[in-house]
């Protein structure tokens, strides 16, 4: 079950102008984990929608973070390059990758709870692990969201849609604490250009990620 929860977080695209040299993850097949990269944190942020495409203002961090599933591909001279990989050729390249660790704000004590769509929600979400990210949007105003603090980076993250309502419960994205009813609103809401969405993931996908970079559970603020 652990797998089938991490390999429901997916996708994206890359395009790069230098060769990949190195090998950073450190990873079961399900995970791939870059150790001490920089990386967009996008678990907390919010996202502008603009044909068909999310784009989320995220936190830059430094440090160990975790992508699932590991996201691989082959490059033009043949070599195998992961997520970590990709992010490391970014440090030269003018972009870096969205990749997931747990924030501290949600954290017990912190100002953000984790929110859970009830069972049959069918709003939109974004996606943005793997999500390539825009080093010259940090320090500027981007469409959507506004002015971007230089520790900030606007990231690409597809527009997902649930794609089984008969689950108990939706998917699951980082708001508000305390917990504010209407944060829920997102969970039913219709998409288009303009429209303001969560990050978010498949339920129970951040708690094994959470468990896979750091060994065990942290207690976290919640809401229903």
């Amino acid at each position: 079950m652990t797998r089938c929860l991490a390999a429901l977080w997916a996708v994206l695209l890359f395009g790069l102008s230098t060769p990949f040299m190195t090998q950073t993850a450190a990873a079961e097949d399900a995970y791939a984990i870059c150790s001490n990269q920089t990386y967009a944190l996008c678990a907390a942020a919010s996202a502008f929608v603009y044909d068909d495409v999310s784009y989320a203002k995220c936190v830059i961090k430094r440090g160990d973070s975790i992508s699932a599933p590991p996201l691989s591909f082959t490059t033009r001279t043949g070599q195998t390059a992961d997520i970590c990989d990709v992010n490391a050729a970014g440090v030269r390249n003018g972009y870096m990758v969205s990749t997931f660790s747990l924030p501290l704000d949600v954290r017990q004590g912190g100002n953000k709870a984790l929110y859970t769509c009830p069972g049959g929600s069918t709003g939109s979400y974004g996606q943005c692990d793997g999500g390539i990210c825009f080093k010259s949007s940090s320090g500027k105003y981007f469409p959507g969201v506004g002015f971007v603090a230089k520790n900030q980076i606007i990231c690409s993250c597809p527009v997902t849609k649930p794609t089984v309502t008969s689950l108990p419960v939706g998917y699951q994205f980082i708001g508000p604490y305390p917990c504010q009813p209407s944060a829920l609103s997102v969970c039913n809401q219709e998409v288009g250009n303009g429209t303001i969405i969560p990050v978010g993931s498949p339920p129970g996908a951040g708690r094994v990620l959470t468990q896979a970079l750091y060994g065990h559970q942290f207690p976290i603020n919640e809401c229903q």
